[in-house]
């Protein structure tokens, strides 16, 4: 698989008649592993890669055709790449130069696969900060995708809810989400981890408000 992964970056230039469609192609394809060794160094920067994380990735980034079968195995093996991440982030600017509307749809991206789970760690939050550095994301397009998992956005809170509210609002969206209020044979595998992790995520924003209401 490295080995492939290698042959597909350093391969001979293609012959002239055919350099204009291929050269797209290859654009598509250098563009798609970045976004894969990008997402996941994001996903294992906190330690092994976790099973809401992967979802998380693939939620985010529903990738389609006969490669769908490998993605798997190249975010493992992109969790072991030595390769600095701002080779990646290189490697997107090239494929699609001074695109900010997709720079923006990314780091939206990231940040949720960062967040699956738990509450962005400071190292993963350094790092995003950094991509969106060198993608020329403006300060205010970041903060509002940051403020977007901030514990009062998962929970659909104002900042000055009381923590009667903050109670309240727990409550309905875990009678909502829980897994538990749904049959064995209503859910999907898929949909079951979905609102698992989904739970996790608002249990987590109503820990952390907790604790500071306290």
């Amino acid at each position: 698989m490295l080995q492939s992964f290698k042959q597909l970056f350093f391969r001979q230039p293609p012959k002239k008649p055919a350099l204009v469609k291929i050269d797209n192609d290859f654009r598509q394809i250098s563009f798609t592993f970045a976004v894969i060794a990008l997402s996941a160094r994001i996903a294992c920067l906190d330690g092994e890669l976790t099973q809401e994380k992967y979802v998380a990735f693939r939620e985010s980034f529903p990738l389609k055709g006969g490669m769908c079968g490998k993605i798997r195995s190249l975010f493992a093996l992109a969790c072991d790449n030595p390769i600095p991440y701002h080779h990646y982030v290189t490697q997107i600017k090239l494929a699609f130069p001074a695109r900010q509307d997709l720079f923006v749809s990314l780091m939206e991206r990231l940040f949720r696969i960062a967040a699956a789970g738990g509450q962005v760690s400071s190292e993963a939050a350094y790092m995003l900060y950094d991509v969106a550095q060198r993608l020329s994301v403006s300060a205010a397009d970041f903060n509002k995708i940051r403020h977007a998992h901030s514990p009062h956005e998962v929970l659909g809170l104002e900042k000055r809810a009381s923590p009667r509210t903050l109670k309240e609002r727990y409550r309905e969206l875990m009678r909502r989400y829980h897994p538990d209020r749904f049959s064995r044979d209503e859910l999907s595998p898929e949909v079951a981890l979905l609102l698992q992790l989904k739970t996790s995520e608002i249990n987590e924003a109503y820990r952390r408000l907790s604790k500071k209401a306290a």
